[in-house]
């Protein structure tokens, strides 16, 4: 981990002007259930006051009874309308349903998206039986991660309808149905926002969720502060919050643009480092909200005193996490030549690499039987493998080391900042994630660490995340199938890489991935199809959102970015480099097999 001096972070000290994720979509009737997308299911919501700005964000929650003489169909389509962001408290929804149905029903808050209505069908089948199918792309899970699905994925529910006088009621097929249906409309009045957890040393890792809008938006990103990290981060990141802390009067309030939140006395129970954290991921969290732009932390009565926090109520500015530095500097090419530094931002096919050289730590002689480069944050070490991805080898210090027969199928070398470096191979025992220290040129073999999920897939590609504590993983099964993309925690003891976590699944919408790189701390890019009859082509995804979906490449090798995804890089099998330009790509330099980005 870095050891500089804490910085404020600049993303932080403009949280009053952040400017979520927002898609605004007029609904002559919007039809809402108040409840929440990204919360426990047995946590009741408790609306908050209302706030100005993104809280409100135009949403006017409308619910709406049963329309008299309804037809069965009908009268499900409605229904389904009322599951937008419901709870288990989502008191005009059950009135649709019968007492039986009514105890059945459990939704808690995760929902399928489909594209539109020609996308859901709600047909009768037989007397007092309706069937919903619709083609979903899109799922959001209980604590609001959004997920695409992959190409022409469906989903159906058989409701049984009885007449409660003469008029039409659900009465079964809800059992152990927690999911609502969500149109991509609907979706619009949705947004994202981040929750904050931190790393050992005080880097931020954001969790990104999607929130429905509307008056309760504060309390609702309190409580999932509050909750422990989800699965893919658990293990990986730190919280302040103590177990089983909540909001001791169930909302939060907003007055003056100073969020108010009462916490239960079991926040008394963090210690002083424990409470400071409390203080900045809250306030990193609830000042991500238009019109909050400060937060006060109360505790049994009283300020949650911290010692050298400012006795007042903080702003996004007071919270001193550190972003995760993302790689800057010049690039590595390899050709013919060999090695050479550049400044990518000075290359161009006009421009000579000669005139876009670079200075930095003397480079290596590599030869060409060496390929899939890495390199270290600082230039000092490159790692590569032998043509037959069964061998490593590592220069540093006019050194070089040669490690063979640990593992086959490698892939790319990759580095983190904290001093390790990572792979992923198959061994006799199953597929095995391999990390190894810098500071080891022992030529010892890399060790293994506990991942399990992945004891039956190839690993594609595998790279760790900016501030080192997530890694970005491309499997597929070992028998051949559909490749995903997944994000994981690291499991650390004392520093060292032990595991993953569970991963959370990213871009599930394209197939057929060839390789992905982070191309900043909550996005991924990837080269892939995004169907069955499409090129590969290089996709934006967030870890937590839909993809954007830019050109097609012909035959990709890989992809990096030298600042962001304004400025991806992919190299092709005929020894192109391609550079984002618009939704597209153009030639950025030729006849180079490797296009390293140091730390990348």
């Amino acid at each position: 981990m870095t050891t500089s001096p804490p910085r404020v972070r600049g993303r932080w000290a403009a949280r009053g002007r952040h400017t979520a994720r927002v898609g605004v979509v007029a609904l002559a009737t919007a039809v809402l259930a108040a409840g929440c997308a990204g919360l426990p299911r047995s946590t009741p919501v408790v609306q908050g006051q209302a706030v100005a700005g993104a809280q409100d964000a135009g949403v006017r929650i409308i619910p709406r009874g049963p329309v008299a003489g309804s037809d069965a169909d009908d009268l499900v389509t409605d229904f389904l309308r009322q599951g937008l962001g419901a709870d288990d408290d989502s008191s005009v929804a059950r009135e649709y349903l019968t007492p039986r149905a009514s105890s059945q029903w459990q939704p808690d808050g995760s929902g399928w998206i489909y594209d539109g209505p020609e996308a859901l069908a709600v047909k009768v089948t037989a007397p007092g039986t309706v069937v919903v199918t619709g083609r979903v792309s899109a799922q959001l899970d209980r604590e609001g991660h959004y997920s695409e699905l992959p190409p022409g994925q469906t989903r159906s529910l058989t409701l049984r309808l009885v007449k409660v006088g003469d008029q039409w009621r659900i009465d079964g097929g809800l059992d152990g149905q927690h999911t609502v249906w969500i149109s991509r409309a609907d979706f619009g009045l949705y947004a994202s926002y981040p929750i904050t957890y931190v790393t050992p040393d005080d880097t931020a890792v954001t969790d990104r969720r999607w929130f429905l809008q509307g008056p309760g938006l504060v309390t609702r990103l309190a409580r999932a502060q509050l909750a422990p990290p989800p699965t893919y981060l658990q293990g990986a990141v730190l919280t302040g919050v103590p177990e089983y802390t909540d909001l001791a009067h169930g909302s939060v309030s907003v007055e003056g643009g100073t969020a108010r939140v009462v916490l239960s006395s079991r926040a008394l129970n963090a210690d002083d480092r424990n409470r400071r954290r409390m203080w900045q991921q809250v306030t990193a969290t609830l000042t991500a909200v238009g019109g909050v732009e400060a937060v006060q932390l109360e505790a049994d009565g009283a300020r949650l005193s911290v010692p050298g926090l400012p006795d007042r109520a903080l702003g996004a500015q007071d919270v001193d996490l550190r972003d995760a530095e993302p790689p800057t500097g010049p690039v590595l090419l390899r050709s013919s030549a060999g090695l050479e530094r550049v400044d990518p931002r000075q290359l161009t096919e006009s421009r000579s690499r000669k005139e876009a050289r670079a200075d930095g730590p003397p480079l290596p002689d590599i030869g060409p039987e060496w390929y899939r480069l890495a390199s270290s944050a600082d230039g000092t070490e490159i790692a590569g493998l032998d043509g037959d991805d069964e061998e490593l080898a590592r220069w540093r210090e006019g050194r070089m080391v040669r490690v063979r027969g640990f593992a086959r199928d490698l892939t790319r070398p990759a580095y983190d900042p904290g001093g390790y470096l990572w792979m992923a191979g198959r061994t006799d025992a199953g597929t095995r994630v391999l990390v190894q220290p810098t500071s080891d040129l022992s030529g010892r073999a890399p060790v293994a660490i506990n991942v399990p999920w992945l004891s039956d897939r190839k690993v594609i590609a595998l790279r760790p995340s900016p501030e080192g504590q997530r890694v970005l993983v491309v499997s597929e099964p070992s028998g051949g199938g559909p490749s995903t993309v997944g994000v994981a925690g690291v499991l650390r003891r004392d520093g060292r890489p032990v595991g993953l976590a569970t991963p959370i699944t990213v871009g599930g919408g394209s197939t057929d991935v060839t390789d992905a790189t982070w191309l900043d701390a909550e996005t991924i890019g990837l080269v892939g199809a995004v169907d069955a009859k499409s090129d590969q082509r290089v996709v934006i995804a967030p870890i937590s959102g839909p993809s954007q979906v830019l050109g097609a490449v012909p035959n990709p090798t890989s992809i990096t970015t030298f600042g962001g995804s304004r400025s991806i890089v992919v190299t092709t099998r005929r020894g192109a480099a391609l550079v984002r330009s618009g939704n597209g790509l153009v030639p950025l330099v030729s006849s180079t097999s490797d296009f390293v980005v140091p730390g990348h």
